[in-house]
């Protein structure tokens, strides 16, 4: 065989690879499709409350911005996507974390679900946020528009307090 066939000339799994590739790339986007579509429809758990944290804008998308619930981390957040947690009924603070600190104290009721906005404002030198309670048909209407966050915790939150870093460490999706 001479060096231009060599070069030139491809085995037969040179041309499968990028097809088998494509197929993985599809189908793992189709099983996160999937899991989002049913997180999102989650229904009322008897003596439990379902909590869903919302960052609808886009303002401030290469910031990722921290949520903790009672000490305990639940995830970070980027533009256009969500968080969820189930948590017992009762009395939670909520910290939002950025260049501020943001609590919000709340008692949640068994059996409901609970949308919460996490925004980001302009800061001095990073992003500042906030974290504010959403009507059931706002909280659905935003909900439906964004994806699940890779860095969400749940269902390890409330196990540990594994205080992450930001998620541009790349350490991967824990959910």
């Amino acid at each position: 065989m001479s060096f231009l066939s060599m070069a030139f000339s491809q085995s037969k799994t040179d041309s499968i690879q990028p097809v088998d590739s494509l197929s993985k790339k599809l189908l793992a986007k189709e099983l996160r499709k999937d899991r989002d579509d049913s997180i999102r429809n989650l229904t009322p758990i008897p003596g439990k409350s379902i909590i869903y944290v919302i960052r609808k804008s886009l303002f401030g998308m290469a910031i990722p911005l921290k949520l903790d619930c009672d000490s305990f981390e639940v995830g970070w957040i980027h533009s256009k996507t969500y968080m969820f947690t189930i948590v017992d009924p009762g009395e939670h603070i909520f910290k939002a974390s950025s260049e501020n600190e943001f609590t919000l104290t709340v008692t949640l009721e068994p059996n409901k679900i609970y949308y919460f906005e996490q925004e980001a404002k302009m800061g001095f030198a990073y992003a500042e946020t906030k974290i504010k309670m959403l009507n059931d048909e706002d909280g659905r209407k935003y909900l439906l528009k964004c994806s699940l966050s890779k860095h969400n915790r749940y269902p390890l939150y409330p196990k540990s307090k594994t205080s992450g870093k930001d998620p541009s460490d790349n350490q991967g999706q824990v959910y």
